[in-house]
């Protein structure tokens, strides 16, 4: 794998079949000192994001399988997933290229399934250009890893008691290194439930809220042991979509914690592998959520 820990270069890959557009995009990108590698097929792209780590990636989704094939919308999303499903680690930015840009739906469609951002074709040169785009992501990029940085680094610098009405709750927060402590709160803040790691606050949709906490009350009744999530309430449009927004949300957040904390067994069920005794909760918070708070009053 080409991975260069001293490249001071952007490394971009471009995923687009049509010849004129892929050469508009390219400079576009080399305009901004970027290195530049091309694919026309999703055949292509995976033999390329195999080889080499790549800061993003600029994706029109109707690519064909291969050289030679008919291009697919359904073939582009197919490569989104993959994409999306790279350890966090080697997982680009995403920033789709599309001629449905007014289709509101479509560009829903694409965000859910894991694209960062999207620009509708033709192009322009102002808001929505590929430069515009590109820079906008790579700033929210180094914003993420600097704060995942500071809440590593409040990790392990902590020793104060984190005493409050919090059931069970760790003092201190864990050391870097060390498995999270998970806090499940769950009070609404703009519609969004709350909870932290390692004291620090994230929110999500009640939906990815109650989703993650039924992987977290498991971990605490049952350690080690994976959840099957394919009955799971929580979970109305799919196992899959479902877990791609939630690992999505929690990454923007707070960085490595899915890759590294996360297991699946490759047949629906899923681990949150810490220790019990890392996962407390707010019980007067979550008397909101009562049949979550059943389970863990068990």
């Amino acid at each position: 794998m080409s991975i260069s820990p001293s490249r001071t270069k952007q490394v971009a890959l471009i995923v687009e079949d049509d010849p004129t557009l892929l050469d508009l995009v390219t400079e576009t990108v080399e305009s901004l000192g970027h290195e530049v590698h091309s694919a026309s097929s999703q055949e292509d792209a995976l033999r390329l994001l195999e080889d080499t780590m790549f800061d993003y990636v600029l994706v029109d989704l109707s690519i064909p399988l291969k050289e030679g094939r008919f291009p697919r919308l359904e073939i582009g999303f197919n490569l989104l997933d993959r994409i999306v499903s790279l350890p966090d680690a080697r997982r680009p930015g995403i920033i789709v290229m599309t001629a449905h840009g007014d289709d509101h739906e479509f560009c829903r469609r694409a965000l859910l399934a894991g694209a960062d951002d999207f620009i509708k074709k033709p192009f322009d040169s102002g808001k929505e250009s590929p430069e515009q785009a590109i820079k906008e992501l790579l700033a929210k990029r180094q914003e993420a890893r600097a704060e995942a940085s500071g809440a590593r680094y409040d990790a392990g610098s902590s020793g104060e008691s984190a005493a409050g009405d919090a059931v069970g709750r760790p003092s201190g927060a864990a050391m870097d290194g060390g498995p999270p402590s998970i806090h499940l709160v769950g009070t609404y803040d703009r519609r969004r439930c709350n909870m932290e790691i390692n004291g620090k606050e994230l929110l999500l949709s009640e939906q990815r809220f109650r989703l993650f906490a039924r992987l977290a009350v498991h971990a605490k009744r049952a350690p080690g042991q994976h959840l099957s999530l394919l009955d799971v309430p929580e979970i109305q449009s799919g196992t899959r979509q479902a877990l791609n927004r939630l690992r999505k949300d929690l990454e923007s957040q707070f960085p490595g914690f899915w890759d590294r904390w996360i297991r699946n067994d490759g047949h629906g069920s899923y681990c949150l592998q810490v220790p019990s005794d890392s996962i407390t909760y707010d019980a007067d918070a979550m008397a909101a959520h009562t049949e979550l708070l059943g389970l863990l009053l068990k």
